[in-house]
């Protein structure tokens, strides 16, 4: 793992350190890593859950529930990037910084 991935990581780990929901994920140091949000923009309807991961790389951690779960990666900047999915297919919001940055249309 990178140290600026290493540093972005720790930063998510402290901000939610009391959330019992938080589940850091275990990243391979040869994994892919988006080098920002921006590499998030590509998503539409059309992509899946599994489509991001395998072009942005994997999430460093999971929170969620039974209906929702929600995918963070987090940036050095100290920012995180949420993906969230009822059913770990369908990519229905991504926000970064608590801003959304895309959402699924109405079908």
């Amino acid at each position: 793992m990178s140290v600026c991935a290493a540093g972005a990581q720790a930063a998510c780990k402290e901000k939610r350190s009391r959330d019992p929901s938080f589940i850091e994920l275990a990243v391979a140091d040869d994994s892919i890593r988006p080098s920002g949000v921006e590499d998030f923009a590509f998503v539409t309807d059309d992509v899946t859950y599994d489509q991001l991961v395998a072009r942005v790389g994997p999430p460093d951690a999971s929170q969620g529930n039974a209906r929702l779960s929600q995918y963070i990666w987090c940036f050095a900047d100290g920012t995180e990037l949420n993906v969230y999915t009822r059913d770990r297919v369908v990519i229905e919001q991504i926000r970064h910084a608590g801003k959304p940055i895309y959402k699924r249309k109405k079908k």
